[in-house]
C-alpha cells in the first residue's frame, strides 16, 4: 500500500511539474488547450524541451519578448540568437537594432499565440531570470529565433561553446544564407563580419 501511495504521489507531482505553467490561476486570456490537451508543436519542435503555451504581450527588442502564460507575464530571451542592441543604456543603439526589433514585432505581434520550447541541453533561465526558449508561432515548424537569423536580423549566439544548443546547425545554415545574400545586418553594417 505504501508503494502505491508513493507512486501515486510521484505521478501527481510529475504531472504538475510538467504542466509548464507557473502555478498561478488561469487567466481567461491565456490560450485554450487544444482537444485532448495537445499543442501545435511536433516532437521535432520540442526536442525534449519543456513546452509552454503563451500569448505575446510585448516585444522588447530583436531577441527579447514578454509573454503571458498561466496568468503571469514572463520575460523570454530567444535562445541561440543575438540581435543588435537597442535598449542597453551603456551603449548607443547598434547598427540594424531598430530594424531587428521591428522584424521581431512583425513575427511576434502583441496578442499572438506562441509556443515556447526550452532546450534540454541549455539552462532554462539566463542570469537575468529570463526564460531561454525557442518561440514558435501557430503553424510554423521553424522557430522565430531561426527566422530572425535567416532574415539577417540576428546572429547565431552559442553561450556554452562546449555545449551548443540542439538547433545550432540549422541556425548556422540560416546565418550563412543571410550572409551570402547580404540580408539585414550583413548588408547594412560595416562591422557585421567581426
Amino acid at each position: 500500500m505504501v508503494g502505491r501511495t508513493v507512486l501515486a504521489g510521484s505521478l501527481a507531482l510529475g504531472v504538475l511539474a510538467g504542466c509548464g505553467g507557473t502555478g498561478g490561476p488561469t487567466d481567461p486570456r491565456d490560450p485554450a488547450p487544444e482537444p485532448g490537451g495537445a499543442t501545435s508543436t511536433t516532437a521535432a519542435q520540442r526536442g525534449g524541451g519543456r513546452v509552454i503555451r503563451a500569448i505575446v504581450t510585448h516585444v522588447s527588442d530583436g531577441d527579447t519578448v514578454r509573454a503571458r502564460t498561466g496568468g503571469q507575464v514572463v520575460r523570454v530571451r530567444l535562445l541561440g540568437i543575438d540581435a543588435p542592441e537597442t535598449k542597453d543604456p551603456r551603449r548607443p543603439v547598434a547598427c540594424y537594432g531598430p530594424e531587428a526589433s521591428a522584424r521581431a514585432r512583425v513575427l511576434m505581434p502583441p496578442g499572438a499565440p506562441v509556443t515556447l520550447v526550452t532546450d534540454p541541453t541549455q539552462d532554462e533561465r539566463d542570469r537575468y531570470g529570463r526564460l531561454l526558449a525557442y518561440v514558435f508561432t501557430v503553424g510554423d515548424r521553424r522557430p522565430v529565433n531561426e527566422r530572425l537569423v535567416r532574415d539577417g536580423a540576428a546572429r547565431v549566439y552559442v553561450f556554452h561553446p562546449s555545449r551548443p544548443f540542439l538547433r545550432v546547425a540549422a541556425f548556422r545554415d540560416a546565418e550563412a544564407d543571410a550572409r551570402a545574400a547580404s540580408r539585414g545586418l550583413w548588408g547594412r553594417c560595416p562591422d557585421a563580419t567581426r
